[in-house]
């Protein structure tokens, strides 16, 4: 016999695997499980031999999808499958090794699930596709590691069970595994079939109940989207925003819930996890299993805590980062720039005696990065003085930063590139990510040791100028001498400008972007084409050289342009539809960078001045670059290339039961991605807890900064950072900021708070942000003008105004607040003044 009903079988793991010895228990004690046979491991091994298969031979996973089974053993497996199908439209077919679900061993993920199976031909498919995921190799590898021995450890058997059409379906942990209390009984929940939830698909709604009073705390998911049973397999669809806008369980559900909780946790002695489903009403258990590899109640804890500003600390001076860093960042993007950032500012500050970078420290509040200034002491002398050695520098300094780079960056660069292509094992990946947490602290020496000297020699120039004129606002006058200078970000806007013109001068390539709107659709037909297919080639290139940059400015949690194609192609209709011409632009820029400074010089009478002042100038003009080149090389690069090998990492760890997708890596910090691949810890509710967290942090407005400063060191911080206050002079329409490029326009306002608002930008809006990256250059050649919440007159957002010529009024800390879409304004960027003139009707 092949084959045992789940009211026929005993609890016996040799013959029903893990996964099916916890069915049968269900099922034996009255618990609501649907119904279902276990392939037991003896058919397995028949199959084998049948074959003469054995586990020593090469591509053994493949010899067995192909086999054919056994008559008799195909006679029976299928009479029980139609038996099945009697009571159920379909079935799911899930892997159950006797390893799995054991106690110091997680086979979650490893092996195979196929759902809405209906016909013969799949069922006999999907049981041996399980069967297979038995000798795959990560599964193997991972094996050893759990010290099995391959020859004694038992075969597979597979589940087989009627699938629930659920309307809800979600996970129950018996005990909380944030808190750790064992009071408390965590529940996330979301609409349609359970696998939504497990590969991390969607935020589910979260549920704390006690198991002694019932009292129920809920935190409401975004709920994305859900997976249903189609014709074949299954589909996803999106959930409608009624829908998602409310709890998917009422509270009398969860009280059945808990109630049927406490049944599983009684009948195991311990606690449990539970998969469960709600069809038409009515509960079902799909598996449960005893919490045995679970997070240990203190780890979590600690995990992460010296990164986080405490409530007690809030009452001191810290200072957001969100200019440059736009957060939340990641737990595991935290881990490895918060260590960085410390160790380059005091390194560096130390280095070349610049006190604001000589910082207490660096945490998170609500995942946003802040900064601790060290502050002098009241009257303590703070005019810097700056060893001769920096003026050594100041003529080489580009060339120094690719020296640098040379040297330190691009070894490391294309070692990652090699790794990122080969094979991995948990050794590999365990020396491997310990070396790219130690190469960010250097990565980050280096990064501040390449800006210093030229944020030293700007500051230089500035204070000459506006010591020699006595006006502040000529330091405006000043940047404006430094455009049109080539850099990385104008460099990739000049190669996606000749790209869209190959596509105006081609006929049939022009046609093709007009005629295909949806991404997706415009690469099926670039593909089946041969002009499509050269233009796809010329694009890859480009990517490989210039797509090194995330959707999500610094962290790890967005695709890099590299991994698609897609990011670009909205940016090259827009090129395409307004016939942008780069290069004409750019000479208009150096035409103007010119002009400007030889009508400044040719006003200057004091020759002293006039000789110092053209010295540095050509030195800093030289080095202008190196602001945008530094991050597209360090910042941007080092994040994207570590992306793509963490997620050699995560998908790792996903095989190996860890977390649930190989994405969710980000969730954890270092010393938990340590211990995921070192123990058979599981890390699923911590992380669903944490993206709920992130959810919540991404829709707050951080403050600029905490405590109480005196006006002294607000001041002293505002000369390096811009503004952290709303200007006193505000009115209801007038806002003010600091002015960072000059021009005076009038505009209708377009509000974007991140890049997937992009496509709604037209052509003469003017750009209405929190802040801008490097990513959102691609906006600035069809604004009119842009006006920022945050940021300085050497910020991204000042350096990209300049360069296309447009007002800019940035550091208004209210923009995005006060501004709204439709809004008719005129920007006066020299004077960084705002007036509003017509507001657009307020819904």
């Amino acid at each position: 016999m092949y084959s045992v009903l789940f009211h026929a079988a005993e609890e016996s793991a040799s013959l029903a695997g893990a996964k099916g010895v916890n069915l049968i228990k269900l099922n034996n004690h009255g618990l609501p499980v649907p119904d279902g046979f276990i392939i037991k491991t003896n058919s397995f091994a028949s199959f084998l031999s049948y074959h003469n298969l054995h586990s020593t031979e090469q591509n053994l996973a493949q010899k067995i999808k192909k086999a054919s089974f056994p008559s008799q053993m195909e006679a029976e497996l299928l009479s029980s499958f139609q038996s099945l199908l009697k009571a159920y439209p379909s079935v799911a077919v899930r892997s159950s090794s006797v390893a799995e679900d054991l106690e110091g061993a997680s086979f979650a993920g490893q092996y195979e699930t196929y759902l809405n199976i209906k016909t013969n031909e799949e069922f006999l498919q999907a049981v041996k596709e399980c069967w297979s995921s038995y000798f795959a190799a990560r599964v193997t590898e991972y094996k050893e590691e759990m010290d099995e021995n391959e020859e004694e450890m038992p075969l597979m058997a597979v589940v087989v069970q009627g699938l629930i059409h659920s309307d809800v379906s979600g996970v129950i942990f018996s005990e909380n595994p944030v808190s750790g209390k064992t009071n408390e009984v965590m529940i996330t929940a979301s609409y349609g079939l359970g696998e939504a939830i497990v590969s991390g698909l969607v935020t589910p709604d979260t549920f704390i109940v006690d198991k002694e009073t019932f009292s129920i705390e809920k935190s409401l998911g975004t709920k994305e989207l859900q997976i249903v049973p189609y014709q074949e397999g299954v589909i996803e669809q999106p959930v409608s925003e009624e829908m998602a806008g409310q709890f998917c369980l009422h509270d009398d559900q969860l009280v059945q819930i808990m109630q049927i909780t406490k049944q599983v946790e009684a009948l195991y002695g311990h606690g449990v996890d539970i998969e469960f489903g709600i069809s038409n009403g009515t509960f079902y258990l799909l598996q449960a299993r005893p919490i045995t590899a679970s997070l240990p109640k203190t780890a979590n804890e600690a995990a992460g805590a010296s990164f986080q500003i405490q409530p007690e600390e809030l009452q001191d001076f810290w200072i957001s980062m969100d200019d440059h860093m736009p957060g939340p960042t990641s737990p595991l993007f935290s881990s490895l720039i918060i260590p960085a950032l410390k160790s380059g500012m005091k390194k560096n500050g130390e280095k070349y005696q610049v006190p604001d970078l000589n910082i207490k420290d660096i945490k998170l509040y609500r995942g946003h990065l802040y900064s601790a200034p060290s502050m002098p002491e009241a009257g303590t002398e703070t005019a810097q003085v700056f060893d001769e050695s920096i003026f050594e520098l100041f003529p080489n300094l580009s060339e120094r930063m690719y020296e640098i780079l040379e040297q330190n960056f691009f070894p490391f660069y294309e070692k990652l590139d090699r790794q990122i292509n080969e094979p991995m094992t948990i050794e590999e990946a365990i020396i491997g990510f310990e070396e790219l947490k130690a190469f960010y602290i250097q990565a980050y020496e280096d990064h501040f040791d390449i800006v210093i000297p030229q944020v030293i020699l700007s500051a230089m120039i500035e204070d000459m100028l506006v010591t020699y004129t006595g006006d502040q606002k000529q330091v405006v006058l000043l940047h404006e001498m430094m455009i049109g200078v080539m850099n990385k970000s104008l460099e990739t806007d000049q190669k996606l400008s000749h790209l869209a013109k190959d596509v105006l001068q081609d006929e049939e390539l022009l046609h093709t972007f007009t005629n295909h709107e949806a991404n997706p659709e415009l690469l099926y037909a670039l593909n089946h084409t041969d002009k499509g297919k050269h233009f796809i080639s010329k694009m890859e290139e480009f990517l490989q050289i210039y797509g090194w940059r995330s959707v999500k400015s610094h962290d790890f949690t967005e695709e890099a342009w590299v991994e698609n194609p897609e990011f670009i192609l909205d940016i090259l209709r827009n090129n395409i539809q307004n016939q942008c011409v780069f290069d004409e632009e750019f000479a208009q820029a150096v035409i103007k960078r010119r002009e400007t400074y030889e009508q400044f010089m040719s006003e200057v009478k004091d020759e002293v001045f006039k000789a110092k002042f053209e010295k540095l100038y050509h030195f800093a003009l030289q080095a202008a670059n190196i602001r945008d080149d530094h991050h597209f090389y360090i910042d941007a690069m080092l994040d994207a290339k570590a992306r793509l090998y963490l997620l050699k990492i995560g998908e790792l760890l996903a095989q190996k039961g860890a977390i649930p997708h190989q994405e969710d890596l980000w969730y954890l910090y270092d010393e938990e991605v340590h211990k995921a691949l070192t123990t058979s810890i599981t890390y699923d509710s911590v992380i669903q807890q944490r993206k709920i967290e992130m959810k919540e942090n991404e829709a707050i407005q951080p403050p600029a900064y905490t405590g109480t400063p005196s006006e002294a060191e607000l001041q002293q911080v505002e000369r390096m950072l811009g503004s952290l206050r709303e200007n006193e002079n505000n009115t209801d329409d007038v806002i003010h900021g600091i002015g960072a490029s000059s021009g005076i326009v009038s505009g209708r306002v377009r509000v974007i708070t991140c890049a997937d608002e992009f496509s709604q930008f037209q052509k003469d809006d003017i750009l209405v942000c929190k802040t801008t990256t490097p990513l959102w250059t691609s906006l600035f050649r069809d604004a009119k003008a842009v006006i920022t919440d945050s940021g300085g007159i050497l910020s991204h957002s000042a350096i990209i105004a300049r360069e296309y010529m447009m007002p800019a009024v940035l550091g208004t800390r209210i923009a995005t607040e006060k501004l709204q879409t439709g809004d008719l304004v005129t920007v006066d960027g020299a004077n960084g003044r705002i007036q509003l003139l017509k507001q657009h009707s307020r819904a």
